[in-house]
């Protein structure tokens, strides 16, 4: 029954939006559509009959030349006054095609008096006319073919008493209903063009809104600064979030600074699963990833192991950023020890600089794991290591930051009035395991003044720092 749905809708082309969310929308356009064409149409027509009477009319010397003014005339007038309901607030009622499908009607049937009052050479006109009108009324077939049956059946009887050959007349007919219609035979398509693009469209708006909803979902996961990378990828080259995550995400060599940070007697504290753990440990860890967040770090939390790296494009930066957080980190844990009324939360920071393997050093699924793996990684375990021993551990105030050779020495560059210092391995008898040639470590003080040095060189070396001033983590 193919065959048969094909002829309803050729017949019936609104059928097809019929029940679809597309409705209202399209006879809107059709609407729109219409009167668009319909305005140039009607001035046309207005123009051409005034213009008739002066460049053939008169030059002619049609008689009596008076009727022929006065037709001319009032033909025009007639297509100005509906003209002048296509510019009005009253073309949005439900019947607009009325007043238009009356004007086309009359200037058809007027033709046929033409072609009685000139002459009967001027039949072929009327049926001209009949197309002229069915391309701009812009109906489906079968209306089109309605209307032009209508009018060659009130021109016939004119047509006749002007001597018109009745074999003219058939011939007529039957080519200008034909000429209808296939002429608005693409009423169907344009029907069918409309519902295939609001399908494309709907389309294109459930995929941007299954690639919004897992881009959410990729955020509740990784850290801030990867989900701004990935934002960024998608808003300034287009990309899907799938694309933009693997972009960001691949593993890659690059310069970084890195955090570590685990609690002491952790293992014996974690029996007390009420007070220790979810009122002192999960809060105080939460507060401390956020507070490298705030410093553009990417965290990765493993029980009560804090690490974190920084692999922005400037090195200095990431210097800095690493260094106050390892501060923000610190004085986290300090505040959070005063207030509570259970056990306290003992940790060093330890900070190094280098080059690592930084990104997805997973897969796209479960096992996706945003980390980096290198020498400034495992130098920094080694040194974890190294703090639980008598010698160092004496050294040492609880929130203490750690740092390496490497990093004292690029921090002392980059914000000269910081106070550090220097333990020598050698003289406490210490190595650090698989990095035998490290001969010293540095401790950097958690003090305001050695804060307020870090956060003022930030701030004037990063314009990222100007979001952390705003919210009152950089001192003004």
């Amino acid at each position: 029954m193919k065959w048969f749905d094909g002829l309803v809708a050729w017949l019936f082309p609104n059928i097809l939006v019929e029940g679809t969310p597309w409705r209202s929308m399209w006879l809107d356009k059709q609407r729109a559509s219409f009167i668009q064409a319909i305005k140039p149409f009607l001035l046309l027509a207005a123009v051409i009959y005034i213009a008739h009477y002066f460049f053939y009319d008169k030059p002619n010397n049609l008689e009596p030349l008076e009727r022929w003014l006065a037709f001319r005339v009032a033909m025009a007038s007639v297509a100005l006054v509906a003209l002048a309901y296509y510019v009005s607030p009253y073309v949005h009622r439900r019947f607009y095609r009325i007043p238009a499908l009356t004007v086309c009607w009359l200037i058809c049937y007027a033709q046929a008096y033409v072609a009685l009052w000139h002459g009967r050479e001027s039949w072929i006109f009327c049926y001209i006319l009949i197309v002229a009108c069915v391309l701009g009324l812009r109906m489906s077939a079968l209306k089109s073919v309605m209307f032009a049956g209508f009018a060659i059946t009130t021109q016939i009887p004119i047509l006749l008493d002007a001597d018109t050959p009745s074999s003219y007349i058939f011939t007529g007919s039957i080519v200008t209903v034909a000429v209808a219609l296939v002429v608005r035979a693409s009423y169907l398509f344009e029907v069918r063009s409309f519902l295939l693009d609001q399908e494309n469209i709907a389309s294109q708006k459930k995929i941007i809104e299954l690639n919004i909803e897992f881009a959410d979902r990729i955020r509740s996961f990784i850290p801030r600064v990867i989900a701004q990378r990935i934002d960024r990828y998608m808003e300034t080259d287009r990309m899907n979030v799938l694309e933009a995550s693997i972009e960001v995400l691949s593993p890659r060599r690059q310069p970084i600074a890195c955090l570590f940070s685990d609690i002491r007697g952790f293992t014996k504290g974690s029996r007390d699963l009420e007070e220790y753990l979810l009122e002192s440990v999960l809060p105080e860890v939460k507060a401390c990833t956020d507070a490298i967040e705030d410093f553009h770090g990417i965290p990765r939390k493993v029980g009560d192991l804090i690490f974190a790296y920084f692999d922005g494009d400037d090195e200095s930066n990431n210097l800095l950023s690493c260094a106050c957080s390892a501060m923000a980190v610190s004085r986290i844990n300090q505040a959070m020890n005063e207030t509570s009324n259970t056990r306290s939360i003992k940790r060093y920071v330890l900070l190094s600089f280098g080059d690592a393997l930084v990104g997805n050093l997973g897969g796209l699924d479960s096992s996706i794991e945003i980390t980096a793996l290198g020498s400034p990684v495992n130098f920094l375990s080694r040194v974890d290591e190294l703090t639980k021993t008598t010698e160092m551990s004496q050294m040492l105030r609880s929130g203490d930051l750690v740092l390496s050779e490497e990093c004292s020495r690029r921090l002392a560059q980059i914000a000269p009035g910081l106070r550090q210092e220097r333990v020598d391995l050698g003289e406490l008898g210490l190595t650090i395991r698989d990095f035998a040639d490290a001969r010293a470590l540095y401790i950097l003080p958690v003090t305001d003044s050695n804060y307020e040095t870090l956060l003022r060189v930030l701030d004037g070396n990063s314009p990222e720092a100007d979001f952390l001033r705003d919210s009152g983590k950089v001192a003004a």
